[in-house]
């Protein structure tokens, strides 16, 4: 796909036969209805006792859930929830990965927990009234998709 997350590209020629890439968003209406559905999400799990990060710019570090709307107008937007370890537990996995390999024990307990908030995060939006599934996305394999 490439491009920005949200942002899928697609090729075509312009006048003078080069190649250029078109950004395809959905349409206003189908953002608002994903901004709307995310606000849920983040007040569902806000009233469970997570603290919810949204709208987060770069400088802003992920800690905890995360809910976005990916503004893309294919198969790839919609409305994502993701866990997010504190910065120090992802430096040390990352570290102790590289020194030890995937057998180290800081990697397995980050491994560990970021795979037991993926399966809880999905079971409470499910309780909530939530289609969430995960995304089965291989760049992100803990990202949960929550449908329409």
């Amino acid at each position: 796909m490439g491009g920005l997350p949200g942002r899928p590209l697609t090729l075509h020629n312009n006048t003078n036969g080069a190649l250029m890439f078109e950004n395809m968003r959905a349409s206003e209406a189908e953002i608002a209805e994903r901004s709307e559905r995310a606000a849920k999400v983040a007040e569902a799990l806000t009233s469970v006792g997570f603290v919810v990060q949204q709208n987060v710019d770069q400088e802003t570090e992920l800690q905890g859930v995360m809910v976005s709307v990916d503004p893309a107008g294919d198969s790839s937007g919609g409305v994502f929830v993701q866990w997010n370890a504190s910065s120090s537990l992802n430096e040390s996995a990352a570290k102790n990965a590289l020194e030890g390999g995937i057998d180290s024990p800081i990697f397995r307990h980050f491994g560990f927990v970021v795979k037991q908030m993926h399966a809880t995060l999905i079971a409470i939006l499910g309780s909530a009234g939530f289609d969430a599934v995960d995304a089965d996305d291989d760049m992100n394999p803990y990202l949960i998709r929550v449908n329409p």
